[in-house]
């Protein structure tokens, strides 16, 4: 077990595989962070990803998750956070992009969400139909937005 803490401790290993969850588990656990979280559960949701983050800590899905959830509770910087966790374990995938990109021009940062959008665009296949619209979309107020400020 001393051997195993090790491994965790220099990021060899995670605890999920130490304590042997599987990916189903993992997968189920996830779903049912989800189902409170739109149910309005929001601290059992919390609990549960935060859960999940600690167990698995290289999947983007849970800071996502948790991210939303912030960004639904209020905590702006909290969910700006998380997205920005979850484009450094998968930098490839649009979504945080796109989700980092809607808080911003919320509060009034479109200059930034720019390019947050066209990053999110750039990583987008054929599968991501609805994300594509949402972020052309917030393309075009973040650019009316940053030309009204001319």
């Amino acid at each position: 077990m001393l051997e195993s803490l090790i491994a965790w401790s220099k990021k060899k290993t995670t605890l999920g595989e130490i304590r042997g969850y599987s990916d189903e588990e993992l997968r189920a656990i996830s779903q049912a962070g989800y189902f409170f979280l739109m149910q309005g559960k929001n601290e059992q949701a919390r609990i549960l990803f935060e859960g999940l983050i600690a167990v698995d800590p290289g999947n983007d899905f849970y800071y996502r998750a948790l991210g939303v959830l912030f960004q639904k509770t209020g905590d702006d910087e909290g969910a700006l956070k998380q997205f920005s966790f979850a484009t450094q374990i998968n930098p490839g995938s649009p979504y945080a992009y796109v989700n980092r990109a809607e808080i911003l021009i919320s509060r009034g940062e479109s200059n930034k969400a720019e390019p947050e959008l066209r990053l999110a665009l750039e990583r987008m296949g054929p599968k991501d139909e609805p994300l594509s619209k949402k972020a052309w979309a917030l393309l075009r107020v973040a650019s009316e937005a940053s030309s009204s400020h001319i």
